[in-house]
């Protein structure tokens, strides 16, 4: 039996629960928040009581791999550990990595993301295109064939990202718009529906970005930067009206802020996923 993809069985989480997708950032400063130690530990428990707050209200939480990483072997495991936590209350996983190199180097990445007989099993994760979107063809192919979606950074809301993104090439085309151009390519070539290439569109990009989000088609757009980063969810019309299914709305730590308290993380979560109920019924 063919795997549903991540697009179909988003869409129906999307539907029962809210398109609302979760940041796991257990920084230094979260912990120290929460009054955990800097610590694998710390670290396993922040982890254990967000999952107790979520239960199975959401349709993706997203990992942020380099607070797991930085504590080592031992933080990879406590990573693996909520992927699995997760997964069996039904929401998808999505690995923010943001990897991207070519040939073997970008094959084993992919290897190591997807598939069962990868070390976490996740259902998305994040890439970049700097070293060509041509490196990433397999990496999607591969996502395809396990049901899952690439998510590939298309216009990013830091400053820093603007040089890069917006540069104009010798076809007139920004980077940020050929870019676009490819990912809806590789989408037509899985055929209709299946959309194993996303895009990170961040949610406080300027209205100037909707024609990045025209050229994309139908990709899932993940769209971080609500809360704390400036966006909220009533900016959210002016880049992705009219594409309101697509759209996965993205906060962190405007929800983790409201941690340690279970019960205060349950009204904050559910704070982001009524207006993005709202906003992907076009209310």
């Amino acid at each position: 039996m063919t795997t549903p993809s991540f697009a179909q069985r988003f869409a129906k989480l999307a539907d029962e629960r809210s398109p609302f997708c979760l940041g796991l950032d257990p920084s230094r400063d979260v912990l120290a928040r929460w009054n955990l130690p800097d610590t694998v530990q710390g670290l396993s428990d922040f982890c254990e009581r967000l999952a107790d707050a979520a239960g199975e209200t959401l349709a993706v939480v997203k990992p942020q791999s380099a607070f797991f990483e930085r504590h080592g072997p031992e933080g990879l495991v406590v990573l693996q550990r909520v992927l699995k936590r997760f997964r069996a209350a039904g929401t998808l996983t999505l690995l923010d990595v943001k990897r991207g190199d070519i040939g073997s180097t970008m094959d084993a990445y992919a290897e190591s993301l997807f598939g069962k007989s990868s070390a976490y099993d996740v259902d998305a994760a994040t890439f970049t295109a700097y070293l060509g979107l041509g490196a990433l063809a397999k990496t999607v192919e591969r996502a395809r064939a396990h049901g899952a979606c690439a998510f590939i950074v298309v216009r990013s809301s830091n400053p820093e990202g603007v040089p890069v993104q917006n540069a104009v090439g010798s076809d007139g085309r920004t980077v940020a718009q050929a870019v676009a151009d490819g990912l809806r390519e590789l989408n037509e070539k899985a055929g209709p529906g299946v959309l194993p290439a996303g895009a990170v569109m961040g949610a406080t990009l300027p209205p100037a970005d909707r024609d990045v989000v025209e050229r994309l088609g139908g990709a899932l757009l993940l769209t971080p930067g609500i809360g704390s980063q400036g966006a909220g969810f009533s900016d959210l019309p002016k880049l992705f009206s009219g594409r309101e299914r697509q759209v996965l709305p993205t906060a962190a730590r405007s929800v983790l802020e409201a941690g340690p308290d279970v019960a205060a993380l349950k009204q904050a979560l559910e704070a982001h996923q009524a207006p993005s109920r709202g906003f992907r019924e076009g209310a």
